[in-house]
């Protein structure tokens, strides 16, 4: 006897699965520092436009991804300099998302994918993971000397992208006693000498590593140690806060045809600007560079913070160069330095938004909604919550990016003295019910 047939379940509303979507994206990056979009004023940044439609993950991973690759795939001709030190165009982006919302993965995904058609040969042979000793990754560039009669020779091909999708599991490595990893690192970001003094010593005068690392907030605060961070390691990454761009269920990804397109016009710079030397500012990116200068020497970060992002400068000129190298010039220019110095100030909010809690949306947000429907006054926020120490424009980013996000309204008080003028700015959360 045949079954009675199920009534069809009613399919969602789409207008409804919207609604919903929207609020769980805006809720994943309500912890995240506002961006200057000045950042994809560049041709990595137009790549990243194109195909980021496509894609769940944040435009700002793609974006430090690809940089990261280009970086190395550039390889060791191209560089800037800084005083007397020579500086590769390597960038190491850590790329920081929670677990479920960060789509850390998706944004490699979407960077590879075109890397590995511009280039498959590179995507096989010079991208890697796995980093577990200092040795290790030193014996890979190790000149082969064991034969008194062979000529002695290193690898013919010194880039090497180590992607770490577990970066903390790196972390745990370095910790071991005994374990290099930490210094053959520091000497890898100065595009140099990985030669260790072991037992089994190894000669390795000359490497090209960029490193792209994922981890979650969580896990690099609980395993970060203060002597990890005085160590200098760290202050060799661009931090980079990510989260869930949009809501894409029914995603294929980009269009292979566009994909290609991209891929090619992408191999054709980078084999153009591989050939280039020294880069240098242009006279008309010199004012610039001078305020930036200033801005990215001037120590008004949390300690932490400071230590973290204390290299901020150079990378802003590796970042330039990168761009500049991608339009096949030596000049950096002001079209080249605005989107390297707007990239480096998101790294910047993104070590405040990671170890100073009133520097993130989220926390600010959880402030405002233990006033209830009394809300708090744009004096109240700046005085006691910010103590003084941020300024108007980062006040005014964070309150708006959570009126974007439906988190918050704006509201105008009269006076209370019933005078004409002014009234007081309060901000009140859309859920206003405190919380215990």
């Amino acid at each position: 006897m045949s079954q009675p047939a199920r009534p069809l379940r009613a399919l969602p509303d789409p207008g409804e699965f919207d609604t919903r979507a929207g609020a769980a994206v805006a809720q994943a990056r309500s912890w995240l520092p506002t961006l200057d979009e000045a950042a994809f004023d560049c041709y990595l940044g137009y790549v990243v436009r194109q195909i980021e439609p496509t894609s769940e993950a944040d435009p700002v991973a793609i974006l430090a991804s690809l940089i990261c690759a280009t970086g190395v795939h550039l390889g060791r001709r191209p560089h800037v300099r800084a005083g007397d030190d020579a500086h590769p165009l390597l960038v190491w982006p850590m790329v920081i998302g929670k677990t479920n919302t960060g789509k850390k993965g998706s944004s490699w995904s979407a960077a590879k994918r075109l890397i590995a058609e511009a280039d498959g040969e590179f995507a096989v042979n010079n991208i890697k993971s796995g980093l577990t000793s200092g040795e290790g990754l030193a014996q890979r560039f190790a000149i082969n000397d064991e034969d008194d009669d062979a000529d002695s020779s290193g690898p013919s091909d010194l880039r090497l992208l180590a992607f770490e999708n577990e970066w903390g599991g790196v972390m745990a490595k370095m910790k071991r006693e005994g374990n290099s990893l930490s210094q053959i690192l520091r000497a890898a970001w100065e595009g140099g000498d990985l030669s260790t003094l072991t037992v089994n010593a190894r000669v390795a005068p000359e490497s090209h590593v960029g490193v792209l690392a994922h981890i979650t907030p969580e896990e690099f605060r609980a395993k970060l140690s203060d002597a990890d961070m005085a160590g200098g390691t760290y202050n060799r990454f661009l931090p980079l806060a990510v989260a869930w761009s949009k809501a894409l269920p029914d995603s294929q990804g980009a269009d292979p045809g566009m994909t290609l397109s991209l891929a090619a016009g992408l191999a054709d710079r980078l084999n153009t600007g591989g050939q280039l030397g020294l880069l240098d500012l242009g006279d008309q990116a010199r004012g610039l560079w001078r305020e930036l200068y200033l801005e990215f020497n001037t120590d008004a970060h949390d300690p932490t913070v400071a230590t973290f992002v204390s290299r901020a400068l150079p990378y802003c000129k590796r970042i330039a160069a990168i761009h500049a190298a991608l339009d096949g010039t030596n000049e950096i220019s002001l079209a080249h330095l605005e989107p390297a110095a707007a990239l480096v100030r998101y790294s910047i909010d993104s070590a405040r938004a990671l170890f100073v809690d009133t520097s993130t949306p989220a926390k600010l947000l959880a402030w405002i909604t233990e006033a209830g429907d009394q809300g708090r006054t744009r004096k109240d926020i700046t005085r006691d919550y910010f103590k003084g120490k941020a300024k108007a424009e980062q006040i005014g980013g964070m309150l708006d990016q959570l009126i974007d996000a439906g988190r918050l309204t704006r509201h105008t008080r009269a006076r209370a003295d019933g005078k004409p003028g002014r009234g007081t700015e309060v901000y009140i959360a859309t859920d206003p019910t405190p919380r215990t």
